[in-house]
């Protein structure tokens, strides 16, 4: 596939076919991008809906009507995106732009590219079309929609004579968007795991234009018995609506005993993520089994040998006539000969020696006892 697949005008059917071509590239190459176009005029969504029974999230992207037509159980729908993920993904996995990679490779190239001649503008969009066709292709839904929405809107922004004016309302728009990735969006107590709800009164809802703050509900209907949310100028309101759901479902986010990742749980005692989590931890659970059976052996054997040597020296100490100088010489001999077993336990322990050495030295301490015993 070249770029001439690329038509003049490029609808979101156009869009939804090189997105499932290239899912399958993923990995080989990238050999297409996003190029110059006539933009899509259409208003593309970023739509959620929350199954808690399921613990499952659903994020789909594309005009309304063919997502609401995808929600109603039709296939043919052409949506730019429809996943389903385990829940709390989208706040686990929340893109982090600490470094505001999105404004450096993004976004700048772009805004300089409106305030450059035609001879500047092809590598400069080239540089952008670069960063943004990877976060595309990333198979997130946040990076897909955010990285369509960028180039989507850039081309929009050429449309109008005045591109000064342009310029700036594309800079406005799509810095509100992208600036949500330089915050901590998983907010949770981190003794309970549970979240913590997103307040409407905070500094960001006081300060934002209102289309920032505008989140649109879909109510359950016959066909579809989850609500949904619908996003478009900001994520700021899809996070609240996520967090403050969770809240009131008593959920909580854990970490993960094995892969130390953060999951989405019913409540604190789950430890593990996954059956992949489980299975590891299982298995580490029977090699400490293991250990501490063959520890509790040997440990056993030394304390069954104690025993014998107290046994033996308690049944001279009353034998009538038996001599003093060796039973002193007997009680030195067990006084060394338990230093020494501790010596070995230790040695086992520390993996310089075998428990088999250590068992096989006890056997023969059994016959010092013996002979130092005879009458």
């Amino acid at each position: 596939m070249t770029k001439q697949c690329f038509c003049d005008t490029m609808s979101v059917t156009d869009i939804t076919k090189l997105y499932n071509y290239h899912k399958q590239r993923q990995g080989i190459g990238m050999e297409n991008q996003f190029i110059r176009h006539e933009p899509c005029f259409e208003r593309i969504l970023f739509v959620l809906t929350l199954d808690r029974k399921k613990m499952k999230e659903r994020i789909l992207i594309g005009e309304e009507q063919q997502i609401r037509f995808r929600l109603n159980g039709s296939q043919n729908a052409e949506v730019l995106c429809d996943m389903t993920r385990p829940l709390g993904t989208f706040l686990i996995n929340f893109e982090r732009d600490t470094d505001r990679d999105w404004n450096l490779y993004g976004l700048s190239p772009l805004r300089q590219a409106l305030h450059s001649n035609r001879w500047k503008q092809p590598e400069l969009e080239q540089a952008a079309s670069e960063f943004l066709w990877e976060k595309y292709l990333s198979n997130d839904p946040l990076k897909m929609y955010v990285a369509f929405r960028i180039w989507n809107s850039y081309l929009l922004a050429r449309e109008p004579r005045d591109r000064n004016a342009a310029c700036d309302r594309f800079m406005d728009k799509m810095s509100r968007l992208t600036g949500v990735f330089q915050n901590e969006t998983m907010s949770f107590d981190r003794e309970t795991g549970k979240p913590k709800q997103f307040q409407a009164g905070s500094l960001y809802f006081k300060g934002a234009p209102s289309e920032d703050t505008r989140l649109d509900l879909w109510f359950p209907d016959n066909r579809r018995t989850e609500e949904c949310v619908s996003d478009y100028a900001s994520l700021y309101p899809l996070i609240t609506y996520y967090l403050n759901r969770l809240n009131d479902w008593g959920l909580c986010f854990r970490r993960c005993k094995v892969c130390g990742k953060y999951f989405l749980a019913k409540s604190q005692r789950y430890e593990l993520c996954s059956d992949k989590c489980r299975k590891a931890q299982a298995l580490q659970n029977k090699r400490e089994f293991d250990e501490r059976s063959r520890e509790n052996n040997y440990d056993l054997l030394y304390k069954n040998e104690c025993q014998n040597w107290r046994n033996k020296i308690n049944r001279v100490k009353n034998t009538a006539g038996f001599p003093a100088d060796r039973l002193e010489k007997i009680q030195a001999s067990f006084s060394d000969f338990k230093k020494e077993a501790l010596q070995r336990k230790k040695a086992v322990k520390t993996g310089t020696a075998s428990p088999k050495e250590f068992t096989d030295w006890l056997y023969q301490q059994s016959n010092v006892i013996v002979e130092l015993t005879e009458i």
